[in-house]
């Protein structure tokens, strides 16, 4: 407040100067141009010069900066970026709607004038894609290298992408594996690297990348569980003996393979079934009924039940024993009454055989167990119940639901 007081005051004492000296009156201008004279004190002439000086260095300023950095220019380049970014927005908008054709059109050609130059290449190169022009794509991507390095690596990765959907994994692949070794964390490098792998079935370079694909959340808790089943699954069912080798070392070599397993898939029905065939490949028989008798005491499961009852052994009849155990549980178990009906068969306990099998066929009318029962029935020297039964089996065959 004391500051606006003494401003105001010293404002005053100008003006009363000012005017003082206008009233003196020593001395004076004279302006002739022709007829016409302007007359005026010195001091009128000096206030005068001083204003219209003041008036001129403003006019040439605001001209600067009209034509300068600021003012039309900034308004034109304001105008046209608004423009461009109305261009990109709507590109997005045609990608979003599924228009392909336009939405890559229209991305590409405003990417030059555009605030967002990465986005309408790497969005145009997508819609391209998608409209099935991959090697349009490619050109997008490729002056998105040129014009932005900083970009590389999201063009290389979308690059990728685009290559998996086409099925070009010759080329996807080193790609992502460079991509892979530069940056181990970026999750969806290791997306796409798993499911270029998965395509490819190559397995082993999917099991070792389950551990970064764990390490760094690159899927949901589910997604990289179901994808580990998958993996050592297949790791399993592919598993095929080198015939260079002796069958011990054979078996060494998917000792090695299933020691792989984290003991949290060891007591998967799916896994256990795999490892199982797998052991039949390499003639470890011996393994196999404690496997399987481990198994289903710990989870009963239909595969683990068909695998026990077609295991060949030296003596059907402790995998007879070891199988009624479970009877009085799984009374109604067709699957495993068909089991027990095969055991009791290579037992040469034919009755037997017939009476489970014939409580198989009642639970489950299937064209397996009557298949059974028929050539059970035809080892009997019982061909008419035979007939009846390949009979009843093609029947069972031809229903919908069997």
């Amino acid at each position: 407040m004391r500051k606006l007081l003494l401003i105001f005051m010293l404002a005053l004492l100008l003006g009363a100067g000012g005017i003082w000296l206008l009233q003196q009156g020593r001395g004076y201008i004279l302006i002739s141009a022709g007829s016409t004279n302007i007359e005026m004190s010195i001091w009128v002439g000096v206030l005068l010069y001083i204003v219209l000086s003041a008036a001129l260095v403003w006019l040439l300023l605001l001209l600067r900066w009209l034509t300068g950095a600021g003012g039309i220019r900034q308004w034109w380049q304001s105008f046209s970026s608004a423009r461009q970014v109305s261009k990109t927005a709507q590109g997005l908008l045609l990608y979003a709607e599924h228009d392909w054709q336009k939405a890559s059109q229209l991305l590409s050609q405003s990417t030059a004038k555009s605030s967002m130059p990465v986005i309408n290449l790497l969005f145009g190169a997508r819609a391209a894609a998608e409209n099935e022009e991959i090697e349009k794509a490619r050109q997008l991507l490729e002056r998105l290298k040129v014009n932005h390095p900083n970009a590389t690596f999201a063009a290389d990765k979308l690059l990728a992408e685009l290559l998996i959907v086409d099925e070009q994994f010759a080329d996807a692949l080193p790609l992502l594996v460079g991509l892979h070794k530069k940056t181990p964390s970026d999750r969806a490098v290791l997306r796409l690297l798993a499911d270029a792998y998965y395509l490819t079935a190559d397995w082993t370079s999917l099991q070792k990348l389950l551990r970064d694909i764990k390490h760094y959340g690159a899927l949901s808790k589910t997604a990289a569980a179901n994808l580990e089943l998958d993996a050592y699954s297949s790791l399993l069912i592919t598993f095929s003996p080198d015939l260079e080798l002796t069958e011990g070392e054979q078996q060494a070599k998917l000792n090695d393979l299933w020691d792989l397993v984290p003991k949290s898939l060891r007591k998967m029905p799916e896994l256990i079934c795999a490892y199982a065939d797998a052991l039949k490949k390499v003639n470890a028989n011996n393994k196999l009924q404690p496997l399987l008798t481990r198994a289903l005491n710990n989870s009963w499961h239909a595969d683990l039940v068909e695998r026990f009852g077609a295991l060949q052994t030296g003596s059907a009849e402790k995998q007879l024993a070891v199988a009624e155990k479970w009877l009085p549980d799984h009374s109604q178990d067709a699957d495993l009454l068909l089991a027990l009906g095969r055991i009791c068969r290579r037992a040469e306990l034919l009755g037997k055989s017939r009476d489970y099998l014939s409580a198989a066929v009642n639970c489950n009318p299937c064209p397996q167990t009557y298949l059974e029962l028929a050539e059970l029935l035809d080892a009997m020297d019982d061909k008419t119940a035979s007939a009846e039964m390949y009979r009843k089996g093609l029947v069972a065959g031809l229903e919908p639901d069997c």
